[in-house]
């Protein structure tokens, strides 16, 4: 196998992120992708983000968001109410609880950067950061 092809490393780079993510977040209950919906709804003001707004921004299908916000709600970090906009739809709010874990969820994707980076320069992370985002831009 060519570990010189991009794709690959992209790969393999993804993969080391999700076994630190599972060393990181285990302890506290939570998953890589519940993590990332947590952050998403923290820095999003609360109660206007649907479930829609979670499967576009994470291109995660309805069937699989639907799962992850039930085991979010059963953990007591989400609730779901009745959208203020527009009465046939709900919106996605943070519990108390899930609030006061706000600072924890800083400290853990810093936990999580700081241990898949631990090897680059800051001049590193910087061309890297610069690398993937012209590489996301990409023209459709």
């Amino acid at each position: 196998m060519n570990q010189d092809k991009v794709a690959i490393l992209l790969k393999f780079a993804n993969l080391e992120c999700d076994k630190l993510s599972v060393e990181i977040l285990e302890p506290y209950g939570l998953t890589l992708t519940q993590y990332k919906v947590l952050k998403f709804l923290l820095i999003n003001p609360q109660g206007t983000i649907r479930q829609v707004d979670i499967e576009e921004h994470f291109y995660i299908r309805n069937p699989t968001v639907t799962r992850i916000l039930q085991n979010l709600e059963k953990k007591g970090l989400i609730e779901r109410q009745i959208n203020p906009q527009d009465n046939r739809s709900k919106v996605i709010c943070l519990t108390e609880k899930a609030m006061k874990m706000e600072k924890l969820l800083y400290k853990l994707g810093s936990e999580l950067e700081g241990k898949l980076t631990s090897n680059l320069t800051l001049e590193d992370k910087q061309e890297l950061l610069g690398l993937l985002k012209k590489l996301l831009s990409r023209k459709e």
